[in-house]
């Protein structure tokens, strides 16, 4: 899978889709039925939820009935595809593909006006970006040459590429300044080594922003992976806003915090040493950060096992799977982060297979900005 498309951003918006969606449930209608408008129908789409069978019979309705529609535009559909759920982006970008596919000549103009425009979805403008250069090698690296700050996560790698596999003996300034465009965990990674091999030494942890420094307790039961939901009293004391105490009751056992600094350049915590390969169980993480002011930006968490992130006591993310698979910004999600000091709280599950694959117990967290760029705390 290429990694450029692996960032997704993703919520019912405006009374006349809160409408129709109230109606299609006290009704029993599809919301494709009561859709009337070519606009009422891309609202229908962008709302679209995953593993809802109904959705995904009302979102083909609704797909088929826009591409035989002679009023719908093209760049309405792009334009829609902002603030759309990944699902329901995923449907919009194929209807996208399809319009363009019957005329794609005919829109150039307006597509390249809405290239141009950062405001709009960062997946909708790459891919205009892509129908306009796929076969004009110049227009492409002419492109490029503006676009190393991008607001496209996919369109900043581009033009870093293009400039990084220009010469495999660009200059250290020139390799520090694609470090600072760059966004990509796997090219920032090749720019480090490059900038090594001449003697540059870039903290990789420190550039990505991970948390290195926690207050790990447990291990806390979790045999039959029964407790991926159970509220043990770190938790509660931490969502009450009290002071965390000094040691809980454990799986077997008083439990006490300990402190654990990661030197992994990905800011990985490996808890199956810090607690001995302990399986069937939950470890709680507490990490703490300030800032001098309050700031909108990102946690990004990296786990191969189940686990739950809070912020400030308020749960931004929840995902109960067991050793799928691990990657930098795994999982994403937009917080608030006050002036002063900010908690966040991580609750990581083990399981109980004995498969030599399934015994990673590790988790990374990162704050940084919406693309990825890295913030200053202490």
């Amino acid at each position: 899978m290429d990694m450029r498309l692996s960032w997704g951003r993703s919520v019912i918006r405006g009374g006349l889709l809160a409408s129709l969606v109230l109606a299609s449930l006290v009704l029993g209608t599809p919301m494709a039925l009561l859709a009337d408008t070519d606009a009422e129908k891309l609202g229908v789409l962008r709302t679209i939820r995953p593993n809802n069978e109904s959705d995904v019979k009302t979102a083909a309705s609704v797909v088929k009935q826009l591409s035989e529609s002679s009023d719908i535009g093209l760049i309405d559909v792009l334009k829609s595809m902002k603030g759309a759920t990944l699902l329901g982006k995923n449907w919009l970008l194929g209807l996208a593909n399809s319009l363009h596919r019957k005329s794609p000549e005919s829109a150039n103009d307006a597509l390249r006006a809405f290239l141009m425009d950062a405001s709009q979805d960062p997946e909708a403008r790459y891919t205009v970006f892509r129908w306009l250069t796929d076969n004009d090698a110049e227009l492409k690296a002419k492109m490029l040459d503006g676009m190393l700050q991008d607001s496209s996560p996919e369109l900043r790698f581009e033009a870093v590429a293009k400039v990084l596999n220009s010469s495999e003996s660009l200059e250290t300034g020139v390799l520090q300044s694609l470090l600072e465009a760059s966004r990509h965990p796997e090219q920032i990674v090749a720019i480090i080594g490059r900038l090594g091999k001449q003697g540059v030494t870039v903290n990789q942890s420190k550039h990505f922003g991970f948390l290195d420094t926690w207050k790990l307790i447990g291990p806390f039961d979790n045999v039959g992976s029964k407790s991926f939901d159970k509220e043990y009293a770190v938790e509660l004391d931490y969502a009450a806003g009290k002071s965390l105490a000094g040691s809980y009751d454990g799986k077997s056992g008083a439990v006490q915090w300990v402190t654990e600094t990661t030197a992994d350049p990905e800011g990985i915590v490996d808890l199956a040493k810090v607690f001995n390969n302990e399986k069937g169980c939950i470890v709680y993480g507490l990490a703490t950060v300030e800032l001098p002011a309050d700031l909108d930006c990102e946690i990004r968490v990296g786990c191969i096992n189940a686990q739950k992130v809070w912020v400030n006591g308020k749960l931004v993310i929840a995902n109960e799977v067991y050793h799928t698979g691990m990657q930098i910004d795994q999982y994403v999600a937009p917080i608030k982060l006050r002036a002063g000091k900010n908690q966040i709280l991580v609750k990581v599950c083990q399981n109980e297979q004995k498969e030599a694959w399934a015994q990673r117990y590790v988790f990374q967290a990162r704050l940084c900005d919406s693309t990825g760029k890295a913030i200053s705390t202490k």
